[in-house]
């Protein structure tokens, strides 16, 4: 194994109703396959690796032990014990599972799952002695419906401290949220679990469920007072906009059957008497199981969401809810007997789901986003999250000082990576309307001694973007826009200026004369949050024309830019250059029969390097003709599969070809003709590139496998092209879990390389070569 460790992992939560839960300073959530793990005020600093499908729902039972449940159909127990790792794998749902929830009971536990095969499972997790087993204990069906949150809980008068060891601590009751409008409660007192009641009132889908056992600093306002230590009060979310509490507790008497019955037609008799007055009371469901007589009611119904209410849950003795209208609410009981928002948090797009814990509010919504807050004194104030991109990354490139790191995603977004005291996104320059698919820093040439930070991408869509840095990155250079502006009918990042300022290009400029265009300076230590970094964009400078479908492949060099587009046909297969000066055609290059998957210019600008679908590669040469480059030499069949990717040595010496027959080429730029060194991966190679540097005289090479595997590799022997090479594996836990799109070395004197996959993953990893 190579020696690495992580400087940046940057991932989005995924966008589900229950995929992040908190336990005092840790925060986990659901990324892709992973479960991340981080801390308030830093980024993540692991990725927990196991499932094969998106996990849908994460959930703590206590500081060292977590809970995933995920799309493909299993849910995994993690344990912190010098590290977190996977413990047990809980098997035997046929669909995704949506909701779970865990809970001590003695000296084991008991994990309930919900998916959409229409079932729960309950797992029993025991402990003897140094012996631990986990078990399915029950398949409960709930018919057409489905699921969609559960919960657990001692019955009221019971907890698992209390009474553990004892029948009585294995006394527990189950809830769930349904897509028939109820709230159904199970109970289990030592065998299995049995539906008790359901509890009618919501007018929808009930999406969230979350329990509260009450205690004397819960009970102490006039909405709450009527509660009694030891109750359980559980919340419940729902479509219907609305948020309702329903208490739980031990009835004092027990009573036959039909006793029950006989007092209510006593009570209306009572009422209708003269004199009465017939006082509205919620309906009392009682019933009975072997840990005695129970009944639930309808406490509270909570208004104040104007949309489907995603998420509910109690934290630091409190109700945090979360809906699609973008708000996240902190309910409170106050003095007059009403329950009432003690703090609005806002967000810019629809949230699902909200979290209260020790250090504040953490919240995700449905772009991927975290939003957090802190409260300090009666105030709320908002605060980093980790940010990263929520669809499969497709390409990467450093700015040529390496200060900045650009990456393209399918979530429609370009975001810029810079490190301020650690590593965090600085900008999110594009937002667009079709899935990107590539990117590149157009580099300053040898005669310019300063050049504003440019660069061309392109997405699933027949134009080249190019944009221009703001003032922030363009240090201090009054040519660069304030920051840009989107139309509301348009893809066009438009430039915005102030008033009293002149721009060289008025057909993208925008004018403001108020003074809320606050620039951002880029090398503060101030990290934006993410509501602030929608506010990054970047103008737009040109577009560049000529290819007839999606954009797939794009290089730059000081002064040229080459595009390739998906192709089936020759005649669709060829490389367009474009003038940096100018941004005009140069001209085209033909060479492949298929879809140009990579292009790459050499150090010295010399040659360009391009690779196909049609399994061969082609170099061309500088020329001082009209069209800038011209075809050199095509190697036909170079490969005995798709070329995927091409790199040059830092000395234009000789350069290296990855191909999904699972092997990387290396080839003599001055002997072509010469048989190539191939080196033999043990998986389809997505991505190879070369250090900007040599390491103790060494050639050093990164290799990433469509696996998500990733290796440093170093020569050996003096050989103008070396032949052998001692490979190292970044080690799997902080490498990737699916096709690593692009890698990418950092051109600084760091040894920090840049990994992109379509498991939704930034990766800046620093190795020891």
């Amino acid at each position: 194994m190579a020696s690495a460790h992580s400087e940046l992992v940057a991932v989005a939560c995924n966008r589900t109703a229950h995929a992040l839960d908190t336990t005092h300073c840790v925060a986990a959530f659901g990324a892709g396959n992973y479960v991340a793990l981080y801390r308030p005020n830093n980024s993540v600093f692991a990725t927990l690796r196991g499932h094969t499908d998106r996990v849908n729902c994460v959930r703590f039972v206590s500081e060292h032990v977590l809970v995933s449940g995920s799309a493909d159909g299993t849910a995994r127990v993690w344990t912190n014990d010098d590290g977190w790792r996977c413990t047990h794998v809980l098997e035997g749902h046929e669909g995704p599972i949506v909701a779970l929830a865990s809970l001590h009971v003695g000296s084991g536990m008991v994990t309930v799952t919900a998916a959409t095969d229409g079932t729960m499972r309950v797992y029993e997790y025991e402990t003897a002695g140094e012996e631990e087993s986990v078990a399915a204990q029950q398949v409960i069906s709930v018919g057409a419906h489905t699921a969609l949150d559960v919960a657990l809980a001692h019955v009221p008068g019971f907890s698992s401290e209390s009474d553990a060891g004892s029948d009585a601590g294995s006394a527990i009751m189950l809830a769930t949220g349904s897509t028939d409008g109820r709230v159904h409660i199970y109970t289990r007192h030592t065998g299995e679990f049995t539906r008790a009641v359901s509890l009618e009132g919501h007018e929808d889908w009930v999406t969230s469920v979350s329990f509260q056992r009450v205690s004397s600093s819960l009970a102490n306002t006039s909405a709450t007072s009527h509660w009694r230590s030891g109750d359980v009060v559980l919340a419940s979310g729902s479509q219907d906009k609305h948020v309702r509490l329903w208490r739980i507790w031990r009835t004092q008497n027990t009573t036959v059957a039909g006793d029950a019955d006989r007092r209510a037609a006593q009570a209306l008799l009572d009422a209708s008497a003269p004199g009465s007055e017939l006082a509205l009371r919620p309906r009392e469901h009682e019933f009975t199981t072997q840990s005695g007589q129970f009944a639930a009611a309808s406490d509270a119904v909570l208004e104040g969401h104007e949309a489907w209410v995603h998420s509910v849950s109690w934290g630091c003795g409190e109700l945090v809810t979360a809906g699609a209208d973008g708000v996240t609410l902190v309910w409170a009981g106050d003095e007059e007997g009403v329950w009432a928002t003690r703090a609005r948090l806002g967000a810019d797009a629809g949230l699902l789901g909200a979290r209260m814990g020790d250090v504040g509010v953490v919240a995700w919504s449905i772009n991927g986003s975290l939003h957090a807050w802190t409260h300090e004194g009666d105030a709320w104030t908002p605060r980093a999250a980790p940010t990263g991109h929520f669809g499969a990354v497709r390409d990467a490139c450093w700015s040529t000082d390496g200060e900045y790191l650009l990456t393209v995603s399918a979530d429609q977004t370009a975001r810029v990576w810079a490190h301020k005291n650690e590593w965090h996104e600085v900008a999110r320059p594009q937002i667009h309307g079709y899935d990107m698919q590539c990117a590149a820093f157009v580099p300053a040439s040898e005669t310019e001694s300063e050049k504003m930070l440019q660069y061309v991408a392109g997405a699933e869509e027949k134009v080249v973007r190019v944009f221009n840095a703001t003032q922030a990155f363009a240090s201090g250079n009054t040519a660069s826009a304030l920051t840009a502006a989107v139309p509301a009918l348009g893809l066009t990042n438009k430039a915005v200026v102030a008033s009293n300022e002149t721009f060289p290009d008025d057909r993208y400029a925008v004018r403001r004369t108020h003074a809320d265009i606050a620039q951002m300076d880029s090398t503060s230590n101030s990290v934006l949050l993410d509501a602030q970094l929608r506010h990054t964009l970047w103008p737009e400078a040109d577009k560049l024309y000529g290819h007839p479908y999606e954009i797939y492949a794009i290089a730059a060099s000081s002064s040229v830019v080459a595009t390739s587009c998906r192709a089936s046909s020759e005649r669709h297969a060829c490389i367009r250059l474009y003038w940096t000066h100018n941004w005009q055609p140069a001209g085209t290059l033909a060479a492949h029969l298929l879809t140009v998957t990579r292009m790459q210019f050499s150090p010295d600008e010399k040659y360009l390097l391009s690779a196909s679908r049609d399994r061969s590669w082609a170099l061309f040469e500088r020329t001082q003709e009209d069209v800038p480059y011209k075809l050199v030499h095509h190697q036909i069949k170079a490969h005995a599969r798709i070329v995927w990717d091409v790199a040059w040595s830092h000395d234009s010496m000789f350069f290296a070809t990855a191909s999904r027959d699972k092997s990387v080429k290396l080839w003599n730029v001055d002997a072509l003709g010469d048989a190539p060194v191939t080196l033999a991966f043990p998986g389809p190679v997505t991505s190879v590139a070369f250090a900007h540097m040599l390491s103790e005289g060494r050639y050093v090479m990164a290799a990433a496998l469509e696996n998500g595997r990733v290796f440093v590799l170093t020569s050996s022997g003096s050989q103008k092209v070396p032949t052998s090479w001692q490979p190292k594996e970044i080690p799997r836990d902080i490498a990737h879990t699916s096709t690593v799109h692009r890698i990418a070395w950092r051109p600084t004197s760091l040894w920090q390389l840049a990994t992109v996959s379509d498991d939704q993953t930034v990766r800046i990893t620093s190795v020891n070569p």
